[in-house]
């Protein structure tokens, strides 16, 4: 591979600095100040690979864990101010941070899903990042979809009102956008934005939106079950691959009935492109037709202006993604073979077809790390660990060795105000066992509500003692019946404190 040249380096890293400024300070203002942490209160260890945490240097038979945990060694002994940047930051600041730092979050944001508490301060810096950069990352168009996306799913592991006010702002402008040009890839980054945000504030704008997006891209499907990127009709792995992400994070947050009849097709045209080691395979025959080839990327199945989209180090993570959520056989090869392109938990742009250098994406294709590329990665493969967890498969010894930040048996400090927090398992089929601390006796309530903000159950009323203490709550309403799949929050009042925690139910 080859690497970017030194001078355009250099102006990259020269733009990073001026980048990387302080994140700004606290900010708790909003509707939604009651669920924002505390200012300087993080009582979640920040893990670091120094720590004492180590993996075996052999594989288990299925890389997963052991490539997140070195993934996430890279982005920590790299990271300035929070952030691990792509230096071509420089050349486009809108696709470097969404392909960045974005992912990177996102997939924070994903592991903490299967262990609450774990990762906020890296949750929370990417976030912050972001927030304080919003004028300058936004492109105007249905990718900023990524970048809403990311922002709630931050405010919902922090409860920091900055990245919540920065998501409404984004999540605004995505709704104003026409549904009508909300298509395929980036249609589905706009429909991960509105979806979560409609299970967080009940805006029925966003989930209408999310709704039809889903709806228009049936027709897009073409008959072997794969997707084109830009140009109707034509066939691509690799953005088939990306759009499966979007679909089974789509299917997590909605139970779209329509979702998963195309996920079953789009992971049989996939099968069919793979070869016996996981490699995919860009042509083969005409169906019935002698001397005959057929093209499966954009650029040579009938999109001659888009780029190259062959042999990009993303794709096998992606049809590792899909395969995985379908039970696919296929899944262990592909696995191994992107796992024989990493380098120390990075990969390079692409393993083969270089564009030359006259071509646009040639700056985005020759990296040797690639930090968009790894960010990716990231995302895509922590989704199939929350996944793995969700249909009540073991988490592996890394996340489970990750320190969680506890109470002192005794309760907070003196002069600490209360807390609330999970003590199992979120998200859960089965309700939430929710962690109290208080400092002393109070008078107050702990309740839970909808993601519209309607009390569900009140679990404690009246006098509140001291101390640490664990409260459960069975999923169900006030009249027994049981609470519908979505996203529900915990409010503890103690006298003039409230604290929240946010609870996601599965049935």
């Amino acid at each position: 591979m080859r690497s970017i040249p030194v001078a355009t380096r250099m102006l990259a890293w020269l733009a990073l600095a001026t980048l990387l400024a302080a994140i700004p300070a606290d900010s708790a203002r909003g509707p939604y100040a009651a669920l924002a942490r505390q200012p300087g209160r993080w009582p979640i260890a920040h893990w670091r690979p120094d720590d004492g945490i180590r993996l075996p240097d052999t594989l288990a038979d299925d890389p997963l864990a052991p490539m997140l945990y070195r993934i996430h060694t890279y982005f920590a002994g790299h990271e300035v101010n929070g952030v691990t940047m792509d230096s071509r930051y420089a050349i486009n600041p809108s696709e470097a941070i969404r392909m960045g730092v974005v992912s990177q979050l996102l997939g924070y944001a994903e592991l903490a899903k299967v262990r609450p508490g774990i990762f906020l301060r890296e949750i929370d810096a990417h976030g912050r990042f972001l927030a304080a950069r919003l004028d300058s990352v936004r492109s105007g168009s249905p990718f900023d979809g990524m970048l809403g996306y990311s922002l709630v799913q931050g405010f919902e592991q922090t409860h920091d009102s900055t990245l919540f006010e920065a998501g409404r702002v984004v999540i605004e402008e995505l709704e104003a956008i026409p549904t009508s040009q909300c298509v395929l890839n980036g249609g589905l980054m706009v429909a991960m934005a509105t979806a979560d945000w409609a299970n967080l504030t009940g805006d029925a704008v966003a989930r209408q939106k999310t709704s039809d997006i889903i709806g228009q891209l049936g027709p897009y499907q073409n008959a072997d079950g794969s997707f084109p990127h830009w140009c109707w009709g034509s066939e691509d792995i690799h953005y088939t691959g990306w759009m499966a992400e979007e679909l089974v994070l789509l299917q997590r947050m909605t139970a779209d009935a329509r979702i998963e009849p195309m996920l079953q097709r789009m992971g049989a045209f996939i099968e069919a492109r793979l070869d016996s080691n996981g490699v995919s395979s860009y042509s083969g025959p005409c169906p019935g037709v002698p001397n005959c080839t057929q093209y499966y990327d954009s650029q040579h199945s009938g999109c001659s202006y888009d780029y190259d989209t062959r042999d990009w180090t993303v794709e096998p993570a992606y049809n590792a993604q899909l395969l995985d959520h379908l039970g696919s056989t296929a899944y262990l090869p592909v696995m191994r073979f992107l796992q024989s392109l990493e380098s120390g938990g990075t990969w390079s742009d692409k393993y083969g077809y270089i564009p030359p250098p006259d071509d646009p994406e040639y700056p985005w294709s020759i990296a040797d790390t690639s930090v968009a590329n790894t960010s990716i990665n990231f995302w895509i493969l922590a989704t199939v660990q929350t996944s793995r967890f969700l249909r009540g498969e073991p988490l592996p010894d890394w996340l489970l060795a990750l320190p969680v930040g506890a109470v002192a048996a005794g309760g907070p400090a003196a002069g600490e105000g209360p807390r609330l927090e999970l003590a199992g398992p979120n998200p859960s089929r089965a309700g939430a066992t929710l962690r109290v601390s208080l400092p002393g006796g109070a008078r107050g309530s702990l309740a839970v509500y909808d993601a519209a903000g309607r009390r569900v159950r009140t679990l404690e009323r009246g006098a509140l003692p001291p101390g640490t203490r664990t409260v459960a709550w069975d999923g169900r309403d006030e009249a027994g019946h049981a609470c519908g799949a979505g996203i529900y929050f915990a409010r503890l009042a103690a006298g003039p404190d409230t604290r929240a925690a946010r609870i996601v139910l599965l049935r």
